[in-house]
């Protein structure tokens, strides 16, 4: 009597979970995204990696006006491009695409290729920030990194005179909507879980 108890409760929780994948699956990614309402700014700020998405997006916030200028980060060199011996940094690569495939000029892109971590863009980007006394940027990274970006960067920014928007663009390679249909997806969504454990620890 015992075994049907226990077998009929597993296979009850089975059919629960299949039932509830698709909002399970959702409240997982959703969680992980924090954006602000985006407002004009003295600078949009491209993270370093995904340069294709993320150098569009910040093009097409260029071009609608919220920024006359967009600086570039990121010191790591993409494996491709050390396959091939170009030393083309993340943030050579941003520009690149910003300027030649999105029709930016070039004298408003800066690079500051500085940075192999978020946590180090991150003390780089607020010390630009102060230098140059800009009352608002604009950080641009993934849609599903931006729950991290904020816990990492606004603490520096709460010392500083500028406020921080922090915007998250789509992804070409998975829907964020069904992140789990792609191993893009379920492999960017493990990994930042991982990643806030790992700062949530650290810092």
């Amino acid at each position: 009597m015992k075994f049907l108890i226990w077998f009929g409760l597993m296979i009850l929780s089975l059919l629960l979970l299949i039932l509830l994948k698709v909002p399970l699956m959702s409240l997982a990614g959703n969680y992980l995204i924090s954006i602000d309402e985006l407002q004009k700014s003295d600078v949009i700020f491209v993270l370093g990696g995904s340069s294709f998405d993320r150098g569009n997006a910040a093009a097409e916030l260029y071009k609608a006006g919220y920024a006359s200028k967009i600086v570039c980060l990121g010191k790591n060199i993409p494996f491709v491009f050390k396959a091939i011996d170009k030393n083309y940094s993340e943030a050579k690569v941003s520009k690149i695409n910003i300027v030649r495939n999105n029709n930016v000029k070039k004298r408003d892109v800066d690079l500051l290729e500085i940075g192999t971590s978020t946590k180090e863009e991150s003390e780089a980007i607020a010390k630009y920030c102060a230098e140059k006394k800009l009352k608002r940027v604009i950080l641009i990274s993934d849609k599903f990194h931006t729950r991290r970006i904020r816990g990492i960067f606004e603490p520096l920014f709460d010392e500083l005179e500028t406020d921080l928007i922090i915007h998250g663009t789509s992804s070409t390679r998975y829907d964020e909507a069904e992140w789990w249909k792609k191993e893009e997806g379920l492999i960017m969504v493990n990994n930042e879980y991982v990643k806030l454990l790992y700062y949530g620890l650290k810092y």
